[in-house]
C-alpha cells in the first residue's frame, strides 16, 4: 500500500467541492465499472468454509449496496479468509494486532466502517467555514 490517504474518486470530489487540477483522479477501467456482475459469483475454489459462508453474506451485503464485485474477487476471498481466520483466533484468545489492523484495511477497502462510507458535503464556499476569517483585518 502506498502512503498517504487513498484517492477518492470524481464524483466525491464533485461532492467535497474540490476543483483542482492536482487533486484530479483518473479512474481507471471504467469501461469495466459500468458492465453489470453476472448474476452468481460463487465462492472462489481452495476457500475454507468459515470463508465461504462470509462470502456469501458479502456478496450479498454488496449487491443490496450495488456495489461492484466482478474483478474483485481476489482481494475479497483474501478478506473472507482473514476475517474467518480472525474469528477463530478471537474464539481461542490468539488475535494479534496485525490481523486486526490488516482486516481494518481490507474493511475501509470494501466500505464496510462508517467512516469509510462517508463523503464530506462540499461547494458551499467560504462563507459556510466559520473559520474563514481567522487572521483578517476587520475594517
Amino acid at each position: 500500500m502506498r502512503p498517504g490517504p487513498k484517492g477518492i474518486s470524481p464524483d466525491q470530489q464533485a461532492a467535497r467541492g474540490e476543483t483542482r487540477p492536482s487533486r484530479q483522479v483518473e479512474v481507471l477501467f471504467a469501461d469495466h465499472a459500468s458492465r453489470p456482475d453476472p448474476a452468481e459469483i460463487p465462492p472462489l475454489t481452495g476457500m475454507t468454509a468459515a470463508a465461504k459462508k462470509i462470502w456469501t453474506v458479502k456478496v450479498d451485503r454488496y449487491r443490496q449496496r450495488g456495489q461492484k464485485i466482478q474483478g474483485f474477487e481476489d482481494a475479497l476471498r483474501q478478506y473472507c479468509e482473514l476475517e474467518a481466520a480472525l474469528t477463530k483466533a478471537w474464539k481461542k484468545g490468539g488475535v494479534t494486532m496485525a490481523m486486526v489492523n490488516t482486516h481494518r484495511h481490507w474493511a475501509a477497502e470494501f466500505f464496510d466502517t462508517p467512516a469509510a462510507q462517508k463523503v464530506p458535503a462540499g461547494g458551499r464556499g467560504r462563507e459556510a467555514n466559520k473559520f474563514a476569517q481567522n487572521g483578517r483585518r476587520v475594517g
